[in-house]
């Protein structure tokens, strides 16, 4: 049995709300404001910061308030909601102070100080039916809000360490009186424990379940890369403020983003405290973390023990039991096979090529040491070593062949002239008789910022050129190990994924279907289908532009036995080989924008299709579908009509021959695992039970829960299980640097079986998850998504940022 850290909220958690109906004079003047703001910011698309007057009622009131959610009923008024009346002299000073700072005229305070909220109870915007359940957008909120309300009301128990939690204005649990420290050095290093919930539906379940999430939020000394910082301003609810980068005639200073800051004072609080040194000058006031991926003495995470210690905390403050999954027949292979690839001729061959050309860009001659000692994995053990030569092309194989240049200038950061690459690397050239890949050297440095990042720019460059790209990191001032005795990790991954660019496999992949039981005894396409959304934004800042809708489709040609094919779908082109489609898609722009979504979707749900249609050969398809953005598109993905809405397929002849399968891998939407049940007794009863190679089964789907490589390599890996990270014993202090790992899942939610049965379905998609192409460890996606998904994230315009800086 799987326990999971999901419960059902129990009908005595949900309480009332205040509801305050927004009158057509105060939707006016919001109008107003809004019509100012977006002439202010210069962007037509702005909407006037309204969250920020939210977040300044949340702290003055220490209670959540939304600033016009939308009700179910599109004919009422749009609302204010909040769990309790909020005065109406602090209402009127909060919304005057907002409504000056937004550009207005003091016409919204007094028109909102007059409302008289109406109490609702939160359950009664709450709809089920058998299986189902849903509620308002704003229900999720303002519930999350109260779970963490009621379970910071006493304190949480870790092993026999009490730890008492508050409130952020974003509805977050902080441990802000018990931080984690390393005081190994002359400033300690510190971190929280935060914990959050996410209000989410699952398959076959009628009421609203309830996600936590614990993180360490690793804290810094100074304001550089900043983008929040909580504030302890003397009320119960500590203020959560955006922080910005401002430029001065004396330079560059920290500010704050929004209007929350100077509405907090203006309603009669003191001075917040605030200046460029706050973070050093009042610690026990002010704390902020990076919003980037950084380096600090601390390691990320909680560890799976913490999670155990919380969910035993909410069962006993409500009575609601964690969900558990039930154990099936269902098995994946208990080792990841991460041997090179047993023929590389083989696997070219297999591909569509005749000859493969590598091509080392490097930068220094211990990285051409390192890649050259990872592909001696590929040479035959009686085969020379490859040459230290630059500029020639060696064999590796009889059909690969191997050549390094040396270009450190072409290859830096910053703003350099790029465009003799092509001339001082002149076998990088397309070959019409070859297939030719590129890895490529570039510098980085944890914890430093990158200016004039080149690894974008060679990316689209070379995918210009028609080469697939892949780069691997050397520190600046190091040369990394070049000891033949000693595992070079980086290098051999980089030169696995130049591999899986290229699209080629053997036969690993088959074996890993063909266990038992429901083995693959058929000839199948597989199709990986990813969309995001992307807003563009100006100077990393305010969004100028319309969002742009990604789309990747990766196909797989699945047999029992031998290599498989990949391959790509290109606009205009239809499906190619692998290497071929993620050069054209790295190339060019990254997706379509989006004028009206509506009709973004639905020609996206054509484009689809169509690309469904043209897969070669009357074969079965089984589609991989991302759970996040698809489920906006095809209605029937989304659990309000999960198999009644529209699919992907249905506009075919033969739509009955397509099987399609959601994939959710969202930490705060799928069921984290935090214990496994098998009978075995243990030594210590508080210590959750690790993953076992299985799936699990739910009301209406299927989790596989993992364990880290990094858990899975020794004692060291699971100190998580082991402690918490406020009862580590002192003797083994250094262990809060390492990384803490909880357990992880992954859903899986057969929404159409088509020619197969749903365990059918499940297993092949669980079985790609446990054996990947290139990693030597099991990933969060099967095969096809996780390729769609990989071409979107190595794309050059893709970007990317952790907004909160906490790492579970």
């Amino acid at each position: 049995m799987m326990i999971t850290s999901a419960f059902r909220i129990p009908q005595d958690l949900y309480g009332t709300v205040s509801v305050y109906p927004l009158t057509t004079q105060i939707m006016t003047a919001f109008d107003r404001i809004a019509a100012k703001w977006r002439g202010r910011t210069g962007n037509e698309h702005a909407t006037a910061p309204y969250a920020s007057l939210a977040n300044a009622l949340t702290a003055v009131t220490a209670q959540p308030v939304i600033i016009l959610p939308r009700p179910r009923k599109r004919t009422d008024p749009y609302w204010l909601i909040t769990t309790d009346p909020i005065d109406p002299e602090t209402l009127h000073m909060a919304t005057r102070s907002w409504e000056r700072l937004a550009g207005g005229h003091d016409t919204l305070g007094p028109l909102i100080a007059e409302l008289r909220p109406r109490t609702m109870k939160l359950a009664d915007d709450v709809q089920r039916s058998a299986g189902r359940v849903s509620a308002a957008n704003w229900v999720y909120k303002v519930m999350a809000w109260n779970l963490a309300a009621t379970f910071a009301s006493s304190p949480v128990d870790f092993d026999g360490h009490l730890v008492t939690f508050r409130l952020d204005t974003k509805g977050n649990m902080i441990a802000w009186d018990d931080p984690i420290r390393d005081t190994s050095r002359d400033r300690a290093a510190e971190g929280l424990i935060k914990i959050s919930f996410e209000i989410v539906t699952i398959p076959g379940e009628s009421e609203l379940v309830a996600i936590p999430t614990i993180s360490f939020t690793r804290l810094v000394s100074n304001l550089r890369m900043v983008k929040w910082a909580w504030i302890d301003h003397g009320r119960p609810t500590l203020l959560r403020l955006p922080i910005a980068r401002k430029a001065t005639d004396t330079g560059w200073r920290s500010v704050f983003a929004d209007f929350s800051g100077t509405v907090v004072e203006e309603c009669g609080l003191s001075p917040l405290p605030w200046g460029e040194n706050v973070l050093v000058d009042e610690p026990d006031r002010v704390r902020a973390s990076r919003s980037v991926n950084w380096s600090h003495r601390l390691g990320v995470g909680v560890g799976a023990r913490s999670y155990r210690r919380f969910l035993e905390h909410v069962t006993a403050i409500s009575g609601a039991e964690p969900i558990a999954y039930d154990e099936t027949k269902i098995r994946v292979q208990r080792e990841v096979d991460t041997e090179p690839l047993s023929s590389l001729d083989a696997s070219a061959l297999a591909a569509g090529y005749d000859r493969i050309r590598i091509v080392h860009l490097s930068a220094s001659s211990a990285s051409r040491e390192r890649v050259r000692l990872a592909l001696r994995a590929y040479q035959a053990v009686e085969a020379p070593e490859l040459p230290v030569a630059t500029g020639v092309e060696h064999p590796v194989t009889d059909r690969v062949g191997f050549v390094a240049y040396d270009l450190p200038e072409l290859l830096a950061h910053g703003d350099v002239d790029r465009t003799a690459l092509p001339v001082a690397a002149p076998l990088l050239k397309a070959d019409p008789c070859a297939l030719v890949l590129a890895i490529v050297d570039t510098e980085y440095k944890p914890g430093d910022s990158i200016t004039g990042d080149a690894k974008p720019v060679l990316r689209r460059m070379l995918a210009q050129l028609g080469v697939p790209s892949q780069f691997l990191k050397i520190t600046p001032g190091t040369d990394g190990p070049t000891d033949p005795e000693t595992e070079d990790y980086p290098a051999n991954v980089a030169v696995r994924d130049l591999l899986r660019a290229a699209g080629l496999t053997d036969d690993r992949l088959a074996r890993a279907v063909r266990m038992s039981p429901y083995p693959l005894e058929r000839e199948v396409w597989l199709v990986g289908l990813h969309v995001r959304v992307q807003n563009t934004k100006a100077n990393g800042r305010a969004r100028h532009d319309r969002p742009l809708l990604v789309t990747t489709l990766v196909g797989v040609r699945a047999r029992p036995s031998g290599p498989w094919e990949l391959c790509m779908y290109v606009r205009g082109r239809g499906w190619v080989p692998h290497a071929e489609g993620l050069t054209a898609f790295h190339r060019d722009s990254i997706g379509d924008r989006i004028e009206e979504r509506k009709a973004a979707y639905a020609r996206l749900r054509a484009y689809v299709d169509s690309a469904l249609a043209e897969l070669p050969g009357d074969l079965p398809v089984v589609v991989m579908v991302d759970a996040d953005e698809t489920r906006r598109v095809w209605s029937g993905l989304s659990n309000g009509q999960l198999r009644e809405g529209v699919l992907p397929g249905d506009g075919l002849a033969r739509s009955e021959r397509v099987a399609v399968v959601r994939v959710g891998t969202g930490d705060k939407a799928v069921p984290r695992p935090i214990h496994f049940i098998d009978g075995r007794p243990s030594r210590d009863p508080g210590k959750p039970g690790s993953p076992r190679k299985r799936v699990y089964r739910g009301a209406d789907s299927w989790l596989l829960g993992y364990s880290s490589r990094v858990f899975n390599q020794g004692s060291k890996g699971r100190v998580g299980s082991d402690y918490t990270r406020f009862t580590l014993p002192s003797e083994r202090a250094r262990e809060q640097r390492a990384p803490w790992h909880a357990f992880t899942a992954t859903e899986f939610v057969v929404v159409r079986p088509g020619p197969f049965t749903d365990e059918e379905v499940v297993a092949l998609s669980a079985r790609l998850c446990a054996q990947p192409l290139s990693w030597d460890a099991h990933t969060r996606r099967p095969l096809p998504l996780h390729l769609a998904v990989t071409a979107d994230q190595d794309h050059p315009a893709y970007r990317s940022e952790d907004l909160d800086g906490d790492e579970e």
